[in-house]
Parts: C-alpha cells; structure tokens; sequence
C-alpha cells in the first residue's frame, strides 16, 4: 500500500496532505524517515509514525455466522464438561462473542462478532431486531394458535404465585407444511418454548434460520463463515452505526 494511502486511511491527514508530511521528512517508517512518495508499505508488518506518533489503522469489526448443533452449549466453559459453541471455532475466533443465546437442543443460527457495541445494540430490545426460527411440534399448529402467539401469551411461571405477568409474542407466524416459522424481535430465555408450552404446545425440534435478515442458508451444522461487507453494513444499519 502506498505509504499515502495508508496515512489517510489511519485517518490522519488525505492523501494529498500526506505527500506533503513525507516530503517534508515527518513520516518514519520501521525508525527510518522516508521521502519517496511512492513507498511501500505493509500494514501488518511495518510500524509507522508521523512526528513520532504510530499510526494505527482502525480495527475493522469482524463478525462470523455459525451453524449450532442441538447438543452444544451457548458458553466459554461448560462445568458439565458439555461440548460448547467455542469448541467448533479455530483460535482466531475464540475471543469473539456470540449475540444472543440458543438454549442446548436448539440449532441455527448464531453470530459472533469482536465489537461489543455492535453486540449490545443486536440484542437490545429497543433495537428489534427481527429473529426467524422454524419451529417443530408434536402436533400441527392450527390457526388459532398461531393468532395467540401474535396477540401475546404470558410465559411467567404457572407453578409460582409471585411470578408476574410476563407477555411474550411473536410479530408474525407462518403455517408451513410439518412446521411454523415464527418471527420474534426479543430475545427471553427459552422464549419459543415458553411460549409454546403456555398454549399447549411441545416442541420437538427448534431452528433459528435468520438474525437481522443474515441468512443461516446451507451451511451445514458445525460450520461457520465471516460475514461479507453486505452483511456487516446490514447490521450496521439496522442498529445506526
């Protein structure tokens, strides 16, 4: 990379005033000040400074999509010795952290990502932001309840009398063939199965397929796959970053 494209993407000066730092000598790159304009540089390898400041580029968040199979926990370290969702991911990954949880039989998808701001706004409530799930249960849905899930079921616990009303809905209910696709914009612990037992409803198989609009597609279970900058700027947008 041309040293002045890289000062300017360090947001330091534009290219053109970047010229002119070099040209006048304030431009050090690995302790020895250059003045060819034309330099070289490799950003992962040399340091560079101007007037004896580093120059950094900025940290480009990274997310990952990654398809979780029913069995694997939503956690760093499992004191039950229980496979975890990290267990699946090489080391350059293992920092990230993962945006919403998927309780232990269900699958689909889930994301990772090294910006915490990014995470925080994805899964607040104030955000909604749209989640999809193919939901499977031991006897078909009807109409009926698929219009109660809309309308709000109370997900609180029946069985303690100090429990307050806790309203859960989904914002639309699809009536597939063998299964429902439910949208949620929230994100309550054991929600879909909280809610579908309030209507008397089990639930044999749970798959979230999508995630702010991010498709879980064909990638098969286990897997995993960076977003692409469409995806990235998606969320950005959808959270005003």
């Amino acid at each position: 990379m041309r040293i002045n494209k890289f000062i300017s993407l360090c947001g330091i000066a534009s290219r053109r005033a970047a010229d002119t730092l070099v040209a006048e000598g304030h431009v050090q790159v690995n302790g020895e000040t250059i003045n060819d304009l034309g330099h070289q540089v490799d950003e992962t390898k040399d340091q560079v400074t101007v007037d004896g400041k580093i120059a950094k580029l900025p940290q480009k968040t990274k997310a990952i999509l990654f398809h979780k199979p029913a069995g694997c926990v939503c956690t760093k370290d499992d004191p039950q010795g229980r496979r975890t969702v990290y267990d699946y991911l090489p080391p350059g990954y293992q920092s990230f952290k993962y945006v919403g949880r998927l309780d232990l039989q269900s699958r689909g998808l889930l994301l990772f990502t090294d910006d915490g701001e990014l995470l925080h706004r994805l899964t607040h409530p104030s955000f909604e932001i749209p989640r999809s799930y193919y939901v499977w249960t031991t006897k078909p849905l009807s109409e009926n309840a698929a219009q109660k899930l809309v309308d709000g079921v109370d997900i609180s616990d029946p069985e303690d009398p100090n429990t307050e009303e806790d309203i859960a809905f989904a914002t639309d209910v699809y009536l597939e063939k063998g299964f429902a696709e439910l949208v949620l914009i929230e994100g309550k612990n054991r929600e879909i199965r909280r809610m579908m037992r309030a209507i008397g409803y089990e639930i044999r198989d749970l798959k979230r397929v999508s995630y702010c609009h991010i498709q879980l597609g064909d990638l098969a279970a286990g897997e995993f796959r960076e977003l692409t900058a469409d995806e990235m700027n998606k969320l950005k947008q959808a959270v005003h970053l």
